[in-house]
Order: C-alpha cells, then sequence, then structure tokens
C-alpha cells in the first residue's frame, strides 16, 4: 500500500506538470498575425499622385490594403512579392504612410508598382485609425470589414499561413 502512495504521490503532480507544459508550449498563432474583424474606417484622402481623392467605397468589395513608405526598408523587401500578388490578380491597394509625394512617386518608378490604387497619407490619421504600429503592415478588406491582418513583411510563408486560410474559408479572389 505505500509503494502505491509513493507512486500516485509522485506520478500525479508529474502528470500536471507535463499536460501544463503541454498546454502552455501549444501556439499555432503566427506572431503579428491579427483575425479580430472591424469596420474599415470612412476616409477621404488624396490619391498619391494628388490627381483626385480616394474614400472607403471606391475600393471596391475584397483587396488588400498595403501601408508603405519610401523610407521603409522592410517595404523594400517584400515589394517583389507585392508585384507578384498583382501579376496573380489579387487588388492591392497601397497606403502611403507619412512619406513624402515625390519620393514615394520616385521609389515606385525605380522598383515598380504593384498597386490597384495609392491613398496618400501623408498625415498617418488613416493608418492611425486602422491601428497601424509602423510599415509594412497589411489588411485583407471583404465587404467593408477587415478580416485578417498582418504586422510585418509580406512574403510567400507568411500569405500561405495568414491570408491563405480567411481566403479558402470565405471563398474570396
Amino acid at each position: 500500500m505505500k509503494i502505491i502512495l509513493k507512486l500516485i504521490i509522485l506520478i500525479l503532480p508529474a502528470s500536471f506538470i507535463l499536460m501544463f507544459f503541454l498546454l502552455l508550449t501549444e501556439d499555432d498563432s503566427i506572431i503579428g498575425a491579427d483575425y479580430r474583424q472591424f469596420a474599415l474606417p470612412q476616409f477621404n484622402l488624396e490619391e498619391l499622385d494628388g490627381s483626385s481623392f480616394i474614400t472607403s467605397s471606391d475600393l471596391g468589395d475584397t483587396y488588400i490594403i498595403n501601408v508603405w513608405a519610401s523610407w521603409c526598408i522592410t517595404c523594400r523587401v517584400e515589394h517583389p512579392y507585392l508585384m507578384s500578388l498583382n501579376k496573380k490578380g489579387i487588388p492591392v491597394i497601397g497606403l502611403n504612410y507619412k512619406d513624402e509625394e515625390n519620393d514615394a512617386l520616385e521609389w515606385l518608378s525605380k522598383f515598380g508598382n504593384p498597386y490597384k490604387k495609392i491613398i496618400h497619407d501623408y498625415k498617418g490619421t488613416l493608418a492611425l485609425d486602422l491601428g497601424v504600429t509602423g510599415a509594412p503592415e497589411t489588411f485583407l478588406v471583404n465587404n467593408g470589414k477587415i478580416i485578417a491582418h498582418y504586422q510585418g513583411e509580406i512574403n510567400e510563408s507568411i500569405w500561405s499561413q495568414v491570408f491563405i486560410p480567411v481566403i479558402k474559408e470565405k471563398e474570396l479572389f
């Protein structure tokens, strides 16, 4: 009887420790990904080239918004991937964040333009309303709602892990 009691005293706490360890270390989330849904803020901002104004209703039903700037080094790294998304027919809206118009236009001239439209958010008001903490950040928008958000560089791995599951679930694009 003493042996059984000793085994129970040893095995029971060890089982709880193992269970809590497994539960606490199991993490399927991706750092930087956010799936909270909220309405796209209403806005009326100029296009980057100053040709007209863009409102939230001018952008279509389903698209991604990519926050970028010419001064952003990581934006330069992710830029080729955005060009590939554009070639695949994914509508990419650029949100030029706290950037000089001439610098941004020169940057696009040098590296190419993956954007269907570019919103010039010189003061960062729309970015602030979206909860942007820096560039780059990317939002998946469907019918006026943000349904996925990623802080950081978009690449094949992030696109596949963060955005593709939502796109497939909601049958977008």
